[in-house]
């Protein structure tokens, strides 16, 4: 998935990579590494890195045009917040491009379309989640980990649907007949791979999930007194 092999306009390619250091420029103003002094969350932080970087270099190619994989975006979100999610995924991004030598031009629209979007349509579902649904555990892992993850990455798909017919100047010939099926079948891989790591580490570990707060996703009362994860 992406444009690592796309050959793109030369203002495309600049436009893309500018936009990706704008990007991981506003994540930095938030001091994201900063949360990483906890050496538990940083070796977390790094695994995970390495993980969906090695679940990206493993894709399908669909008919010989675009490349299919997980993104693993939603779930990073939901362990470390956007501004960490943000860096990690241009870390997976330039680490997939350089074990694979793909040409660098189309880093950059990767990562904005594969790795930004679905960072930011998965913090805003999230959120809007919190804000108005139910507070309890089993509300956290759904929509967290599986109707987030499936969403982003449908937003992504749609997104780089857009922009191929853009560069086809609207040629539809450029979209295989199987794209829809196969964007439903890998939302829903990615929204079973999101969900049940989101509910492992909610249960087991929620001190590793950053956006997890025991005080409002809870089994009962008695969990109150466990402290915070903010």
């Amino acid at each position: 998935m992406g444009f690592l092999y796309t050959s793109l306009p030369l203002w495309l390619a600049i436009g893309g990579n500018l936009a990706a250091v704008a990007l991981l420029a506003l994540a930095a103003r938030k001091q994201s590494f900063a949360r990483l002094h906890d050496d538990t969350l940083q070796h977390l932080w790094l695994g995970m890195t390495v993980a969906i970087a090695v679940m990206w270099a493993m894709n399908a190619w669909l008919n010989d045009g675009p490349v299919m994989h997980l993104l693993g975006a939603t779930l990073m979100v939901t362990l470390f917040d956007w501004s960490l999610a943000l860096v990690s995924m241009a870390a997976i991004c330039t680490l997939v491009a350089a074990v694979l030598g793909t040409p660098w031009d189309g880093v950059g629209l990767t990562f904005i379309l594969f790795g930004a979007a679905p960072v930011f349509v998965s913090t805003l579902l999230q959120r809007a989640i919190a804000a108005w649904l139910p507070r309890n555990l089993l509300v956290f892992i759904f929509g967290h980990g599986f109707v987030t993850a499936a969403l982003a990455l449908g937003a992504a798909c749609a997104g780089a649907l857009g922009l191929q017919l853009m560069l086809a100047h609207g040629n539809t010939a450029v979209i295989p007949p199987s794209y829809g099926m196969a964007v439903g079948v890998l939302a829903s891989a990615e929204a079973w791979f999101c969900g049940m790591l989101t509910a492992l580490f909610a249960v087991y570990r929620p001190a590793w999930v950053t956006t997890y707060d025991v005080r409002r996703y809870r089994f009962n009362r008695s969990h109150v007194d466990r402290g915070p994860r903010a």
